[in-house]
C-alpha cells in the first residue's frame, strides 16, 4: 500500500517536472499570439512602406519575425521587427520594419543592385582599369537615437538612393569594398604610378571610414582557380589572402590613413611551389632538404614519407607551400617543426585543397620568424 502510494507520488512529481520543463522551454500562448501579431502587422507595414517609398505594390513571399537573445535568456525573444521578403517583377528584395504597431519607418535593400553597379562604374573611372568583380558592403551609420535593432543592417537603407550619387553615398554610409581585376598588376607601385588615386582612396578611408582592398589576379583563369573570394567582407581586408598567393600578383588595402600593399613571390623547389609576400631583392626564401633531422617528439610517431624540408627567411610572415596532389594524394599529413625559446616544437598543419584539385597546401604563419621544417607522414598511421 505504502509502496504503491510512493510510486504514484514519484510518478506525479516526475510528470509535474516534465510539464514545468516543457512550459519553460516553449513559448507561452501570449507570446505566440504576440509573434503572430508582429508578423501580420509587419506584413501590412512593409507593403505600405514600399508603395509610399517607390510607388508600386510588391508581392509578399515570406515573413520572418526578428528574434534576439541575451546571455541569460533561455529562449529567443521577438524584438518587435520583421524582415519581409518581396518581389516586384523579377526583382527580389527585403524590408526590415516594425510589426508591433502601424509604422511607415522601414529599411530595404531594393536598390542594392543599382548601388553596386554605380559603385563599379565609379571605381572603374577612378582606377582607370577594367574591374573583373566587385564586392560591396554598406550599412547606415547608427545614430544614438536610432530605434532600429541591429539584427539586419547590411544593405538596408531608410532613405532612397539618388541615382548617380555614389560619391556622396560613400560619405553617408559605412562601406567595405573589394575590387578584383585580372590585369596581373603590381599594386605595390600604385602610389608611385597613380598618386591621385591613392590620395582619393586614403581620403575616403580617413573621412568616411571606408575600407577597401584592390586585388590584381594574374589572369581570369587564375581568378577562377582562387581558393577564396571573401576578402574584405566584414571589413577584414586581407586576412587569409596568402592562401591565394599562387594566383594573385598583388594587392593594396586602405583603412583609416593606412595603405598596405603586398606583392606575392613564388619559388619552385623539388616539384613544390613556395609562396610569400615579396619583401627583399632576389629570392626571399632559402629552401633545402635533409639539412635538419626530424625530431622524435610526442606530437607524432613513425618515420616521414619524405625528406625533411627546411625553409629559411630573414623576415617573419606567412609562407604557403603548394604540394601537387599526385605526389602523396589529398589526405597526407603534413607536420611542421620549428625552434623557439630554446626548444623544438611540432604540430600537424591544417591542409586545404586548391579549387582545381591540383595542389594541397599548408601555410606557416611565421609568428616566431620565417624559419621552419616540414615533412609528410602517412595519415593512416597518424590516427
Amino acid at each position: 500500500m505504502h509502496h504503491r502510494f510512493f510510486k504514484c507520488l514519484s510518478l506525479g512529481i516526475v510528470f509535474s517536472l516534465i510539464c514545468i520543463f516543457l512550459c519553460a522551454c516553449g513559448y507561452s500562448k501570449e507570446e505566440k499570439e504576440r509573434m503572430d501579431h508582429i508578423a501580420e502587422q509587419g506584413k501590412e507595414n512593409a507593403a505600405d512602406y514600399i508603395q509610399n517609398k517607390y510607388g508600386f505594390v510588391p508581392e509578399i513571399m515570406d515573413i520572418e519575425v526578428c528574434m534576439e537573445s541575451g546571455d541569460s535568456d533561455p529562449l529567443l525573444w521577438a524584438n518587435g521587427y520583421v524582415v519581409v521578403s518581396m518581389t516586384y517583377g523579377d526583382k527580389k528584395f527585403q524590408v526590415h520594419i516594425n510589426g508591433e504597431e502601424p509604422s511607415q519607418r522601414g529599411r530595404d535593400n531594393f536598390q542594392q543592385e543599382q548601388i553596386r553597379d554605380e559603385a563599379e562604374a565609379y571605381f572603374r573611372d577612378l582606377l582607370g582599369y577594367d574591374i573583373y568583380d566587385i564586392y560591396l558592403e554598406y550599412e547606415e551609420n547608427q545614430r544614438s537615437d536610432d530605434s532600429f535593432p541591429s539584427c539586419h543592417e547590411k544593405y538596408m537603407l531608410e532613405k532612397s538612393y539618388r541615382a548617380g550619387d555614389f560619391k556622396n553615398f560613400m560619405k553617408e554610409y559605412s562601406i567595405n569594398v573589394r575590387i578584383d581585376d585580372c590585369e596581373n598588376q603590381d599594386l605595390t607601385e600604385l602610389e608611385r604610378n597613380k598618386p591621385d588615386v591613392v590620395n582619393c582612396l586614403q581620403q575616403h578611408a580617413r573621412e568616411s571610414g571606408m575600407k577597401a582592398i584592390l586585388i590584381s589576379y594574374k589572369s581570369e583563369d587564375d581568378y577562377q582557380k582562387g581558393f577564396d573570394h571573401v576578402y574584405g567582407r566584414g571589413g577584414v581586408l586581407d586576412f587569409g589572402i596568402w592562401a591565394d598567393g599562387l594566383y594573385i600578383n598583388s594587392y593594396a588595402a586602405f583603412e583609416e590613413e593606412n595603405m598596405d600593399a603586398g606583392r606575392f613571390e613564388q619559388q619552385e623547389y623539388d616539384g613544390m611551389i613556395f609562396s610569400c609576400i615579396d619583401k627583399a631583392e632576389g629570392n626571399d626564401l632559402l629552401i633545402s632538404k635533409n639539412r635538419n633531422n626530424w625530431m622524435e617528439l610526442e606530437e607524432n610517431s613513425g618515420n616521414p614519407l619524405s625528406e625533411v624540408y627546411s625553409i629559411n627567411r630573414e623576415q617573419s610572415g606567412e609562407i604557403t607551400v603548394y604540394i601537387p596532389t599526385e605526389r602523396y594524394g589529398k589526405n597526407v599529413s603534413v607536420f611542421v617543426q620549428y625552434f623557439h625559446e630554446n626548444e623544438w616544437r611540432q604540430y600537424e598543419s591544417n591542409t586545404d585543397v586548391t579549387t582545381d584539385k591540383e595542389y594541397i597546401f599548408i601555410t606557416y604563419q611565421g609568428i616566431y620568424g620565417g624559419t621552419f621544417d616540414f615533412a609528410f607522414f602517412d595519415s593512416l598511421k597518424m590516427e
